[in-house]
């Protein structure tokens, strides 16, 4: 259990740090929004509220490492079925019910959620048209990030409705974060619960590992619910949609997804692949006509959402716009700043159409990595199985983010419902990125950084999420040229194995073996494997010589 042990630890650490008065996790927050009684008191006993901001924020990235360290440990012993299930699903509710006695972490993008959402509840607007700047009188207008306050909605139109109720319902801003932090709690834990029971069904080895990729992931539990973001309402579809697919209800997972597209646009590159395996099921002649129904049905959806605030001026309701924006820790930026400054060596004039075309190519990347997953769903049947597709989803996901010019920490979180089903370097490269991204983020607000930080960019995006983007990317295109099914797992070996294995390393999976005591062919043990000491029985089982397996041993004789 020391690998529990290690993941309470760090994530207690990180709560202690966050509940601190000028803790560098938090962003600016409003007036009177503070940590609960119990963790204030308990980060004053430890003497964290009497360190400057510096010393702080050396002890929140010690506090990251201890949660990223402790979440690996807790994957690998979970994932070589370790650690029961129980006690998996235990540290999932005591990590969340933690971070709700905590104020906003890691992002102010819930002040955006909330000022588009007033757009609709209190000044009868469209959020896709009209912006924050539109009302700088609002209370939320100081808390909002500035790059923001001039951009419409990018979000889909059932969470806009979601926004919109709760700010009609809630009004102080502390409520409101309050209660978008709650929605992303019961949202992550709705998807541990459809994970955990979709995997306890139909791989119960990796159902620890399932759900501890998720309740136990310290991205999940304090950029995600910490932040209150939208990201983990993706999941939930995405993973009722996995659901619904191994029970055969392909309608209503269908619909799922179309609900998850109308949260985030992500949602649609796996409804897409859906919607190709479920035409290419059904026999030729019927295909038009199942197309054309899953098309209505999944139109349907998003325009009974969609319809109110469908217009012109933005047809896309804010897709086009959130596709212009940059984040630093993306690997992409490599390859975006190699395209601006060979621009620059051109003339000053064409470093921005350098980098739109880096953009472009990167955007081509992830369209022509989707189309190689939905040819291979086309083409074999063995690809439309729902292991293969879950596997398939969560390839599509890692293809649209990866590569992507724009990458936050809480992207990685539309893929973790699928990790239980990913082969082995797709699903350590997921561990790998959660865990550093969580230790990444020194401060919230850039201000907060030394002086001698605040000048130190990197150009190139996030080194590590370069490596993985790269190792992950080399093993999808050596998948797709060999023929090798996504969700298989390979011989070949990898980085991390060794790490995997742990302390039984060099043994497999314990394997259940079925004994038949009547049949054809009967074999004494003692024939095929002789006792050799005089404590050991021979026992008489049933084996079908036809499907040879796994030799039955002698048993000791006080055990029989």
């Amino acid at each position: 259990m020391r690998a529990v042990a290690c993941s309470i630890g760090g994530m207690v650490f990180v709560a202690l740090v966050s509940a601190t008065p000028n803790s560098p996790f938090y962003p600016l927050l409003p007036i009177g929004m503070v940590a609960a009684n119990p963790l204030r008191w308990m980060s004053g006993v430890v003497g964290l509220g009497h360190l400057g901001a510096t010393p702080l924020m050396f002890v929140g990235l010690l506090a990251t490492i201890s949660a990223a360290s402790g979440f690996v440990l807790l994957a690998r012993e979970a994932w070589a079925g370790r650690i029961p299930v129980r006690t998996v699903v235990l540290l999932t509710v005591g990590f969340h019910a933690i971070v709700l006695m905590l104020p906003l972490l890691f992002s102010r993008d819930v002040y955006s959620y909330a000022y588009y959402g007033r757009i609709v509840s209190t000044y009868g607007g469209n959020p896709y048209v009209l912006t924050p700047s539109d009302f700088p009188l609002n209370g939320l207008w100081h808390l909002t990030w500035p790059g923001w306050r001039e951009t419409p909605s990018v979000y889909g139109p059932l969470f806009t409705w979601m926004s919109a109720l709760m700010t009609r319902v809630v009004k102080k801003p502390t409520e409101v974060v309050a209660s978008f932090q709650l929605l992303a709690a019961l949202a992550s834990l709705g998807t541990v619960a459809v994970v955990g029971r979709l995997v306890q069904k139909v791989r119960p080895e990796r159902a620890a590992f399932a759900i501890a990729m998720i309740g136990c992931n310290p991205i999940v539990v304090y950029h995600v619910v910490g932040g209150g973001h939208n990201d983990i309402l993706v999941a939930f579809f995405v993973a009722c949609a996995v659901s619904l697919l191994f029970a055969r209800r392909e309608l209503l997972a269908a619909i799922a997804l179309a609900l998850g597209m109308s949260v985030k646009a992500s949602a649609v590159v796996p409804l897409v692949l859906l919607v190709v395996a479920i035409v290419a099921n059904v026999p030729p002649e019927r295909r038009r006509r199942v197309l054309a129904m899953y098309g209505a049905v999944i139109a349907g959806v998003w325009l009974a959402l969609a319809l109110p605030f469908l217009q012109w001026t933005n047809p896309t309701l804010g897709l086009m716009e959130v596709s212009g924006h940059d984040s630093w820790m993306a690997p992409g930026q490599l390859i975006v700043r190699v395209a601006s400054g060979l621009g620059g060596l051109v003339g000053d004039p064409y470093r921005e159409p350098a980098a739109t075309a880096a953009r472009i190519l990167l955007f081509t990347l992830s369209l022509a990595a989707v189309i190689a997953i939905g040819h291979r769903i086309w083409t074999s049947v063995e690809a439309r199985t729902p292991e293969a597709m879950a596997a398939a989803w969560g390839w599509a996901f890692l293809a649209i983010t990866l590569p992507s010019p724009v990458l936050f920490t809480w992207y990685l979180v539309w893929a973790l419902p699928l990790a239980w089903m990913m082969p082995k370097i797709a699903r350590r490269g997921m561990v790998i990125l959660s865990a550093f991204f969580v230790v990444t983020q020194l401060v919230t607000e850039s201000s907060r950084l030394p002086t001698y930080l605040q000048t130190v960019k990197l150009p190139f995006g996030h080194p590590i999420a370069i490596a993985v983007c790269v190792w992950v990317g080399a093993d999808f295109v050596r998948r797709i040229r060999r023929g090798t099914p996504l969700e298989a797992e390979t011989d070949e070996p990898v980085f991390g194995d060794a790490f995997e294995a742990g302390a039984d390393r060099g043994a497999v999976r314990e394997t259940s073996l079925d004994i038949e005591l009547e049949g054809p062919t009967l074999v004494e043990v003692a024939e095929l494997l002789p006792a050799a000491v005089d404590d050991l029985v021979p026992l008489p089982v049933a084996l079908p010589l036809d499907e040879p397996g796994p030799l039955p041993v002698a048993v000791p004789v006080d055990v029989v």
